[in-house]
């Protein structure tokens, strides 16, 4: 499939490229290739072709005589993975020529005569590499486990070619694909130091050309050191030194991306502690300011936070009233304590007032407070009412966790009592308190924590490095197959646990936090699209973001196998709660080929093997039904794989997950539904849903002429919201990101207007602290509630 290029700011330098490309070069990828820019930004490279659906050949088509072919798809094929596009994702064709690639070949005796595989199951065993290129696959069969011996025939900077070899008593004729930089860096140098000739200058060069390309510039430069030493003699040599410097640049530049990365990840610790150590021989000077600049920043952020924390306890040593003092002192400690990048801007009023004598004490204690409870732009200089808001703050976060009725009922009342407490403030505390609920009890690892739904489903929670409680990050929610465990979920996204460590994976680099729970029952064979699997998941998803800061807009929804069978369905059933979509050797089957318009409404990257059961042809239909115009979808094949993790798709799928974020609400959309428990999109809720149109899991298939529910919603001019849904019952939810509370409101239900003319639609403290309460999302609660009488 398509090769993400990397998007790094840090070309190789010239003198470089004229070193490794004055090679002859081994051969080119594909007859002709391309590199695309997508929509959303992602740059594919690779052989391009068209084609009329992914279950037909692009580069083998084969229309009947006199028909007229439409191709509205291309498929990028980079060696490794075929990836399938609707072309209006298109935005530009940045390149048409080929790519200027080196291949290593591995002599191997591969396969040409023997047993096919067809379909390769989840591997029983894989042994590394050995310094020939080959290692040994066991693979379950009906007839017991079989071993296939392959090796590696091809290294290119993108892909590895992994061929069966001949073997007695049986050879097995296999074509794999691997990602190079999935290969441990050790096994890799192992098998291209086997491969290449010590005494061929022009093989050892070859060899740092493809880390070169491969931007692996450290060992690039040292295997140009080595070659240097090798090859003194030669008068090729001489210039060596500039080109090993440049490597040394590159290398720098990247370390410095890194450092980017994680700074961006909230993980300043570390970054602060890897600025420090930065290599400065042989780097540029444009790289050392940069690197003294974000040092000096964080300095300034240092120093200027200590100011505003003493700046601040000396404001609240002022207030004459002991009540406001010691309410003012418990708010300093807590922003003594709790202060830092995550929130310093909910401070910025009260520094860029601080200065001059414009306010009062007590106005810029208010200041103070009401930024940090509820944002710099709601900042204020009433006192009392900031004070208040502190106490409002309490309570809300006890409402969100109190499980007694009667309770909640009575912290509702204290806070409608409170000084400041509107539903607009009530709010914008939500937004920025700490997750109401402790994270559990149970750890089994560093910063992974492990709990158990009512209904005994396991759920594990891997937090990033130098987690704040009162950040922002995003989230995937990971469902393993059956058979399967939370952890080896994690372990695929966070990496393994490596001790004391922990986890140093891509989720752990990017500052992602990693839910997964265990959603099968006990001797469950398949997925059964039910209820109470959709509520194991939808429940452990909840319970983590009461713990943990998880911003609802980035929540990515992934599974492998039959989990991701369920994250297929689940997305479909609920398109509102994803920022995207990422099923992983996954079936799309019973509701999915129903409720496939849904999938309109959220970004879908779905990823198959060539050899997995023909996924890809199974789910053409799906496939080709998302990839249209008004779709965000993308299909991904790797080629010769099997039912595997496909662990080289991290990367990537990391790349896309960073261009998506869910969307407020739409003021247009449609959605169908079969299940009763199908029946909430966006800010419609819809109740009795028509019979005729239900099908039970148990019940399925449906009858002949059975047809889905439909619900459409919509935003008009004027302030009104209109919603077509045969439905016994309904509710529709309001917020400012829908609609204007200053002025009347009118709901229509099927045409028929359900709100008196001219009516105010007062927004609610208890609908929004009970929409935050039950739905777990405090950046997007709902103020108030139409229902149909």
């Amino acid at each position: 499939m398509a090769h993400l290029k990397p998007t790094s700011r840090f070309a190789p330098a010239p003198a470089v490229w004229a070193i490794v490309f004055a090679l002859p070069l081994l051969s080119a990828i594909g007859a002709r290739a391309a590199t695309l820019q997508l929509r959303d930004g992602t740059i594919l490279t690779g052989r391009l072709g068209k084609t009329a659906g992914v279950a037909e050949d692009p580069f083998q088509p084969g229309p009947s005589a006199g028909e007229i072919r439409t191709t509205p798809l291309l498929v990028i094929d980079d060696g490794l993975r075929r990836t399938f596009v609707h072309k209006a994702v298109v935005r530009e064709v940045l390149d048409e020529a080929d790519p200027q690639s080196i291949r290593v070949r591995v002599w191997q005796n591969h396969a040409d005569r023997g047993a096919s595989l067809g379909v390769v199951g989840a591997p029983v065993r894989v042994t590394p590499f050995d310094e020939f290129g080959r290692r040994i696959i066991e693979l379950p069969t009906g007839d017991g486990t079989i071993s296939v011996v392959q090796g590696i025939t091809e290294i290119t900077p993108v892909y590895t070619r992994v061929r069966g070899l001949r073997t007695k008593p049986k050879s097995y004729i296999w074509d794999m694909r691997l990602a190079t930089s999935s290969i441990p860096r050790d096994e890799l140098a192992r098998v291209v130091a086997h491969a290449t000739p010590r005494d061929d200058l022009d093989a050892r060069l070859q060899v740092v050309r493809l880390y070169l390309q491969s931007e692996r510039y450290r060992d690039a430069r040292r295997e140009l050191e080595r070659v240097r030493e090798d090859f003194a003699d030669q008068p090729e040599v001489e210039s060596f030194d500039q080109e090993i410097q440049t490597l040394r640049k590159l290398a720098a530049n990247r370390l410095l991306e890194e450092i980017e990365l994680r700074r961006g990840a909230g993980q300043h610790a570390l970054t602060r502690a890897l600025l420090e150590r930065f290599p400065a021989e042989d780097v540029a000077g444009d790289t050392l300011q940069r690197v003294r600049e974000l040092l000096d920043r964080d300095d300034e952020r240092s120093a200027q936070r200590d100011e505003l924390v003493e700046f601040l306890n000396e404001k609240v040593e002022k207030l004459d009233d002991p009540a406001a003092r010691e309410i003012g002192g418990r708010i300093a400690e807590e922003v003594a304590r709790r202060l830092g990048p995550a929130t310093m801007d909910r401070l910025t009023p009260f520094r860029q007032l601080r200065r001059g004598d414009a306010l009062s004490a007590e106005e810029l204690t208010a200041v103070a407070i009401s930024g940090w409870l509820m944002g710099p732009d709601r900042a204020n200089d009433n006192l009392p009412e900031a004070l208040s808001l502190v106490g409002v703050r309490d309570m809300v976060r006890q409402y969100l966790i109190e499980t007694q009725p009667e309770v909640r009922d009575s912290l509702l009342l204290e806070i409608r009592d409170s000084q400041g407490a509107t539903v607009e403030r009530v709010a914008d505390l939500l937004k920025r308190i700490e997750p109401p609920l402790s994270l559990p009890d149970s750890q089994v690892g560093p910063r992974c924590y492990e709990t158990y739904s009512e209904s005994g489903f396991r759920c594990l929670i891997q937090l990033p490095p130098e987690y704040d409680p009162l950040g922002s990050y995003p989230a995937i929610l990971t469902l393993p197959p059956i058979g399967g465990t939370a952890d080896r979920q994690v372990d695929y996204w966070a990496g393994a646990p490596r001790g004391e460590q922990g986890r140093i994976g891509q989720a752990m680099r990017r500052g992602y936090v990693v839910i997964s729970v265990e959603w099968a029952a006990e001797n469950q064979l398949a997925y059964g699209y039910t209820p109470q699997e959709h509520a194991a998941v939808l429940g452990a998803l909840r319970d983590a973001m009461r713990r943990v800061a998880i911003d609802p807009d980035r929540i990515y929804l992934s599974g492998h196998g039959n989990g991701g069978d369920l994250a297929w369905d689940l997305a479909l059933a609920h398109p509102d709660a994803w920022a995207g979509v990422v099923p992983l050797l996954a079936r799309a089957d019973r509701y999915c080929g129903w409720y496939w318009p849904n999938a309109e409404h959220v970004p879908w990257r779905m990823v198959c093997g060539e050899l997995d059961a023909g996924k890809l042809r199974l789910n053409a239909r799906e496939f080709d039904r998302y990839l249209k115009p008004r779709y965000d979808a993308t299909v991904v094949e790797y080629r010769g794989r099997g039912y595997d993790p496909l662990s080289d798709e991290i990367q990537r799928a990391f790349d896309w997950m960073g261009r998506k974020r869910r969307a407020a609400p739409p003021e247009e959309f449609e959605c169908v539904t079969m299940r009763p428990w199908d029946n909430y999109f966006w800010w419609i809720e819809a109740q009795g849903l028509p019979e005729k149109s239900m099908v039970a899991p148990a019940a399925w298939p449906p009858e002949k002429g059975v047809r889905a529910a439909t619900i459409r919603g919509r935003k008009y001019t004027g302030n009104k919201v209109g919603v077509n849904a045969r439905v016994d019952k309904l509710t529709v939810w309001l917020s400012p990101e829908l609609v204007d509370f200053d002025e009347p409101i009118e709901v229509q239900w099927n045409g028929r207007r359900i709100t008196t003319r001219g009516e105010l639609v007062e927004p609610s403290l208890y609908v929004l602290l009970e929409d935050a309460r039950t739905r777990a999302d405090r950046q997007r609660p709902y103020w108030a509630k139409v229902e149909s009488r």
